[in-house]
């Protein structure tokens, strides 16, 4: 997947470079040079080198991404030249990245001031957090105790409102992505994906965070923070 990707593009794709890559996710694409996605399961943003093309004026890339600009959130095609091209991507990550911290009347405060007290309880201070993933055993701690979160969170919808069954459901649903991305992603990342689940949990109500998180926080914290 790597050697099909110009090195002048890669080199736009070192974290270091661009503090809004966190946002986004490669993936394979049958026959694409290039896939970013919105690591936001809830978004369908994406950045995408489809081909290239030598012409007269030099080596073109076509270029398919969403949301097209600040106005306008359609997806857009276009062919450019490589610094075009790398023009484009650093603007599609500034466009993704003021998602994520652009405060509107549409977010939930109280969610995020939850999710950011765990991430402050959980906040991983090893120098490679950003980049390594947690040990073998750490992601097996962690793959069936989110499958215990799962049947938790399952059998807690019994007789509660509609409207707390489809939060569940949600937590269910991210639950699942966690799981899926435990060997894809670094522990600051997956650390941040806990924090959001945990704060989901605590917005329906203190039965369903005791059950999934008080009850299991010391073995969290030493598998977590300590390793052990």
């Amino acid at each position: 997947m790597k050697e099909k990707v110009p090195l002048a593009i890669l080199e736009a794709l070192n974290p270091a470079s661009n503090e809004n890559l966190q946002y986004v996710s490669a993936h394979n694409d049958q026959g694409a040079i290039l896939l970013l996605k919105d690591k936001s399961t809830t978004s369908d943003f994406y950045f995408k080198i489809i081909k290239k093309e030598n012409r007269n004026t030099g080596l073109h890339f076509l270029v398919e991404f969403k949301p097209r600009t600040k106005e306008n959130t359609d997806n857009h095609q276009k062919w450019l030249l490589l610094e075009a091209t790398l023009t484009t991507l650093s603007n599609w990550l500034s466009l993704v990245g003021a998602y994520y911290t652009t405060k509107t009347i549409l977010d939930d405060p109280l969610t995020q001031s939850y999710a950011d007290q765990f991430y402050s309880q959980f906040d991983i201070v090893d120098e490679d957090a950003s980049r390594a993933g947690f040990n073998l055993e750490q992601q097996l701690f962690l793959d069936e105790y989110l499958t215990n979160v799962r049947g938790k969170v399952a059998a807690l919808k019994e007789g509660r409102h509609p409207t707390d069954v489809t939060k569940l459901e949600e937590i269910e649903a991210e639950a699942a992505e966690i799981q899926a991305n435990l060997t894809k992603e670094n522990k600051r990342a997956i650390v941040r994906r806990l924090s959001r689940l945990w704060a989901k949990a605590q917005r329906v109500g203190l039965d369903v965070i005791k059950e999934i998180f008080v009850s299991v926080v010391s073995d969290l914290t030493k598998k977590l923070l300590t390793g052990g």
